[in-house]
């Protein structure tokens, strides 16, 4: 168990290390130019150690004018490729595991894993996946259906986003982004394969990936995937078998795009996700007294189009039209009862940036808007089921203008405003309008080359959803004449997040030796949500309903360091959040207890060799609601290799790890299954 002394005590560490570095990063980068994310073929081709290293990813969350990271004031992190190819991820939690301020409900499975910002989950998190909204949330059986094979970047804005990214963003954004036929080939190459193979011990798994990709003509390129996924139950820490964590699914990728022009590009993706195996009808729990045969699909489409000109300062624009849809189909094993829930998302969005030059200063103004319609059906034995998941539509319309004003060269201003719509209906109920307008203000100052402080403050709207209005059948059984049912209440009042936020952004090169490069981000938060939505289950009154809490405030203390000397890296991570009602001062649900992550490796640059490790620290949670558990804390500790075996055989990489090497038992969050014990994972690639 992981003590609170020691937990405060690495966070504190945390602190001191960015101001340690800043201080003696001055005299260093008063002249060191800016690292950049632009590389040229010839730079690729050159050894690591003679490399500028690279750290500052763009953000596609900040803004639309490319915003990276480390610049942006506001609490964003991203695990690109070579970090997923160190993780060898099985699921959304193995990718955000470590991450400040980000844990995953609903415990090991899979297919009923969704994110945690600062405290926040469900529809109170937009999730997108290559700019589609992924909106489905059924209960106990999550809704996002993710394959780590093509993914190449995961990106989590911390905070209230609704600005650009819409309505709902109370905790924040996940970012989903899929590799595309640019991403794979090779410098010279116009067409290639790729196919991989891995295993992972504690559920005998076998993964199987392959790519087949180019560029038919000079202007266009395409990529088409198939990965197959199998598993067995896996172990936990005291080596018990989790019942009911295999799992079994297909899935299919083809993107595609061309470029119209040197300025504006078209783009095409499609995506088929299908799952099948068996599950309890409650999987984020530990009963099996109630087995569904499941088979889950996710089927998705975006079209989108780009123009960006330099020369242009009047127009760069894009445009997105998407649609998504979710089924969950379960059929009972006790007794062949047919369940059926899907989800139908339909959306557009534009936006358009302007560039003013105002003498000096520089001026970007974004006008964009969106509209998207969810539309959900319920069926059990062919007929509806208005009581537990009615048939109901849900229309949400929103438009907005941001400014970023780059002032001088230090201080740097943003501001905008969206206004939001929103008109939900069910059959046989009540219908629901509303509206809300969500500014939101930010401002930096490059203090010194090495130091940018910046404070924003936003404010997010969030609508409630479908089930929390309109759900009103048999919730749950235990036993005959015990049943709990579900209230509808009609009345509920949309959430609204009203969020400050200060931090500072530390950027330095050549502190310790030359080439290398530290990033650190350091923020205190606090956020108060009105009308806060809570699901309360009242046991002896035999009724589960939704109602508004006045307002509850989370606050809480984060921060992220990263050391690449190229041949050397290292990172450290920290978060402490409490969670509250403002008015009663009774705990929320999903607060994660104090979390302290590290890792490092080392490059055997000649050989093409990396060797690395991560430890995960979570402190004991004894601040929960009063008819939630306390949580026990964890520790657990990974190793990672990868092999880049290219003089051996050309396009050949073999990735290594074992994850909790210490066999810990552990549950994560809130969550009641026990994640899986050590696991020892391998995988080969080779590109052709």
């Amino acid at each position: 168990m992981v003590r609170t002394t020691s937990a405060r005590l690495l966070m504190a560490t945390v602190s001191m290390l960015a101001l340690c570095v800043s201080a003696h990063a001055q005299d260093a980068t008063d002249e060191t130019p800016k690292t950049t994310t632009d590389q040229t073929s010839d730079d690729a081709a050159q050894p690591v150690s003679e490399r500028t290293i690279v750290l500052d990813a763009i953000s596609v969350t900040a803004s639309k004018t490319g915003t990276s990271v480390i610049d942006a004031p506001a609490s964003i992190s991203i695990v690109d490729q070579e970090e997923l190819q160190r993780r060898q991820p099985d699921n959304l939690g193995d990718i955000l595991r470590g991450m400040p301020g980000v844990e995953v409900s609903g415990g090991p499975r899979s297919t009923v894993q969704m994110p945690i910002i600062r405290g926040l989950t469900d529809n109170r998190v937009v999730i997108r996946v290559d700019g589609a909204r992924a909106n489905l949330n059924v209960g106990h059986k999550g809704g996002l259906f993710i394959d780590p094979e093509v993914v190449k970047q995961v990106e989590v804005y911390r905070g209230p986003a609704s600005t650009m990214q819409g309505t709902g963003a109370l905790g924040g954004v996940l970012a989903l982004t899929t590799v595309d036929a640019n991403d794979m080939l090779e410098p010279g190459q116009n067409i290639g394969a790729r196919v991989k193979a891995g295993y992972t011990s504690v559920d005998h798994g076998m993964t199987w990936n392959g790519m087949a990709y180019g560029r038919p003509t000079d202007n266009s390129d395409i990529l088409v995937s198939v990965t197959r996924k199998n598993t067995d139950d896996f172990e936990a820490g005291n080596g018990e078998e989790q019942p009911y964590t295999d799992d079994d699914y297909i899935n299919g990728l083809f993107k595609a795009g061309l470029d119209i022009n040197d300025v504006s590009r078209l783009t095409l993706s499609l995506q088929r996700y299908s799952d099948d195996h068996e599950l309890p009808s409650a999987p984020d729990g530990t009963s099996t007294s109630n087995l569904t045969d499941r088979e889950s699909t996710q089927t998705t489409a975006v079209v989108g189009y780009e123009y960006d000109d330099s020369a242009n300062d009047w127009v760069d624009a894009e445009v997105r039209l998407y649609g998504m849809d979710n089924d969950i189909h379960e059929v009972r094993i006790s007794d062949g009862r047919d369940d059926r829930r899907e989800l139908q998302t339909v959306g557009l969005e534009g936006s358009n940036t302007v560039r003013f030059d105002l003498g000096g200063g520089e001026l970007f103004t974004t006008v964009g808007g969106e509209v998207f319609r969810d539309s959900q059906e319920g069926r059990r034995d062919g007929e509806p089921t208005p009581g537990w998941f009615p048939d109901a539509e849900m229309l949400i319309s929103g438009v907005y203008i941001d400014n970023t004003y780059a002032v001088t060269e230090r201080l740097e201003l943003g501001a905008g405003v969206r206004f939001d719509s929103f008109d939900l209906s069910a059959d046989g109920q009540e219908d629901r309008t509303d509206q809300a307008v969500s500014p939101r203000f930010s401002a930096s100052y490059q203090v010194t080359s090495w130091m940018q402080p910046y404070v924003s403050y936003a404010e997010a709207f969030n609508a409630p959803t479908l089930n929390q209005l309109y759900n009103d059948g048999l919730h749950f059984s235990m036993g005959p004449g015990n049943n709990n049912f579900f209230v509808p209440n009609p009345n509920l009042d949309a959430e609204t997040a009203k969020t400050w936020e200060f931090g500072t952004n530390f950027k330095t090169d050549d502190l310790i030796v030359g080439g290398d490069a530290v990033r650190a981000k350091v923020s205190y938060f606090r956020n108060k949500v009105e009308d806060y939505i809570e699901q309360s289950t009242d046991i002896a009154g035999g009724t589960t309903t939704s109602s508004n809490l006045p307002e509850a405030e989370i606050k809480g203390f984060e921060a992220e360091l990263t050391y690449d000397t190229g041949v050397v890296f290292a990172g450290l991570a920290a978060a402490r959040i409490r969670g509250e009602n403002a008015r009663t001062g009774e705990y929320l649900s999903n607060i994660s207890g104090d979390k302290v992550s590290v890792s490092g490796g080392y490059r055997f640059v000649d050989e093409g060799v990396e060797v690395g490790g991560r430890a995960n620290m979570v402190d004991a949670q004894n601040r929960v609601p009063d008819d939630e558990d306390e949580r026990d804390g964890y520790a657990t500790f990974d190793l990672f290799a990868n092999w880049h075996a290219d003089e051996v055989v050309n396009g050949l990489t073999v990735n290594f790890g074992v994850d909790n090497i210490l066999d810990q038992k552990y549950r994560t969050s809130a969550a009641t299954l026990y994640e899986p014990g050590r696991n020892v994972k391998i995988s080969a690639s080779m590109k052709f």
